[in-house]
């Protein structure tokens, strides 16, 4: 069966608005079967957010799971997969699914049911990449995947998450929705009694939607609300004091970019863009537009990816003032995203270029952005933590390539990348592909985020350092010593 690439606009547009990443994962650790407690969790919707953000975004993320999900290194672990084996030839890939997981409706999960899902989603998921699988068979709890050539972006492309059709979502997660999630400003989950990795510790979870997140975090004080879902760096010290909760930061792979219009004359000349990224001292923007949350982006390549190399080539703080004065306008859609641009801003007038920003709505700067109406744009983009991603956005033709920018030097190291045979090849294909960039930057990289969930005290959290508290939220239990006094 052959899989033919279809994406429309709007599921492009949806797609930066919202995580590329998959639901979260869940630590397969034993954990005793008594339930004690509920957990109400809250969100705070952002301006602008669509219709699959918020409250919808929160629930799939708990409720939804994929074969595989990767940790910060960009490597595979296990989800629905329990293993996976590769052809000498790599035109085979098999996965064997774990034999005790079922969907929230009680149906086993399949090689069939699951074959289903991804004939549907891997065209999208794998970009241009969707040319090298022919087909997908299912036999039992094994799934086969037949490819034309080789292509290591396919198990990279498998922590889509799996998902019956309808509303509320049914998964295979910790915990399922008990009803219809669209549209509504509070949602109630339960406990998943069949989960393969054992039942949760807390009953019952509670997402709530709040206008903004102060509003959110005030209810966490009064003890209506035991999480706030995304703290966001603007608040974050100013939140962080409070005795009654406890402030878990992660590494984001997402990255902070000014895509450049190479299609403006101004912007044309690979060494305006190369001077441009010379100009970021991105230690102090990051000091100052993200109060110290994040970490450098000096290339396109996830610093702490397995086949990252702190020898690769990298932008460098090399201010140069330009030969001629340089004029552009740079629009966002996010109004966070200010902060950080009006650094950039002040970093640029140092070389003589005068950027001046524009905030737009998220509809009418996208729409721009599809038109090529613009000069550059403020983003962030989940470009990590594997090298599938970063490939979506940079090759040519690949359906988050915003900016349309075409190299034939990228193009062949993600090629090469896509195609290597063991991991010394990989490494070999980073590093050109890393080069291909900085010689000719398609934006301007800033920074890696950081991201930050609050929790009461009242809750004893699993966490592992640098991960998404989110991961153990099975594991999660009332603190022996502090009453529940929560509205639940």
């Amino acid at each position: 069966m052959r899989l033919a690439h279809q994406t429309t606009g709007a599921q492009l547009i949806g797609a930066t608005l919202i995580a590329l990443v998959a639901g979260c994962g869940v630590e397969q650790q034993p954990v005793p079967t008594t339930n004690t407690a509920a957990l109400t969790i809250g969100v705070g919707i952002a301006p602008g957010q669509g219709e699959l953000a918020g409250i919808p975004s929160t629930v799939r993320n708990i409720a939804l799971e994929g074969l595989v999900s990767f940790g910060l290194d960009g490597r595979a672990q296990p989800r629905l997969a329990e293993s996976w084996e590769a052809s000498p030839d790599g035109l085979v890939l098999k996965i064997r699914l774990r034999g005790d997981a079922k969907f929230h409706d009680g149906e086993p999960v399949s090689a069939a049911a699951v074959r289903d899902i991804l004939v549907r989603l891997l065209p999208d998921a794998m970009g241009p990449a969707s040319a090298d699988l022919r087909e997908i068979q299912a036999a039992g709890n094994e799934l086969t995947f037949v490819l034309n050539r080789r292509s290591r972006f396919l198990l990279e492309s498998l922590d889509q998450t799996l998902q019956k059709a309808g509303d509320p979502p049914l998964g295979t997660g910790p915990f399922r929705a008990v009803s219809p999630i669209k549209g509504k400003d509070e949602v109630e989950m339960l406990a998943n009694e069949d989960y393969y990795a054992g039942k949760p510790l807390i009953d019952r979870l509670v997402i709530r939607g709040y206008p903004n997140v102060r509003s959110a975090w005030a209810d966490l004080l009064r003890g209506q609300v035991d999480m706030l879902y995304d703290v966001g760096i603007d608040n974050l010290d100013s939140l962080r004091p409070s005795r009654q909760t406890k402030v878990f930061t992660f590494k984001r792979p997402y990255a902070y970019l000014v895509i450049l219009n190479e299609k403006r004359p101004k912007l044309r000349d690979a060494r305006i863009r190369r001077a441009l990224n010379n100009a970021v001292d991105r230690s102090a923007l990051i000091a100052t537009g993200l109060q110290g949350h994040g970490t450098p982006a000096d290339g396109p390549v996830w610093p702490f990816h397995w086949a990252y190399d702190a020898e690769l080539p990298r932008f460098r703080y090399d201010p140069q003032r330009l030969s001629a004065p340089l004029r552009f306008t740079c629009i966002f859609v996010e109004p966070s995203h200010e902060r950080i641009g009006l650094v950039l801003q002040r970093q640029l007038e140092e070389i003589g270029v005068e950027m001046t920003l524009k905030e737009m709505a998220v509809d009418e700067g996208m729409d721009r952005v599809a038109k090529e109406d613009f000069d550059a744009i403020l983003i962030d983009v989940g470009a990590a933590p594997t090298l599938h991603r970063a490939f979506l956005f940079w090759y040519s033709g690949s359906p988050y390539n915003y900016a349309k920018s075409s190299s034939n030097r990228v193009d062949a190291a993600l090629d090469g990348i896509r195609r290597a045979a063991d991991d010394a090849e990989y490494r070999q294909m980073v590093g050109a592909f890393q080069q291909a960039m900085i010689d000719d930057p398609p934006a301007i990289f800033l920074a890696w985020g950081e991201r930050a969930r609050a929790v009461s005290t009242r809750f004893s959290v699993d966490a592992e350092p640098g991960q998404d508290i989110l991961r153990t939220l099975r594991l999660w239990r009332p603190a022996a010593d502090k009453p529940l006094e929560s509205s639940n």
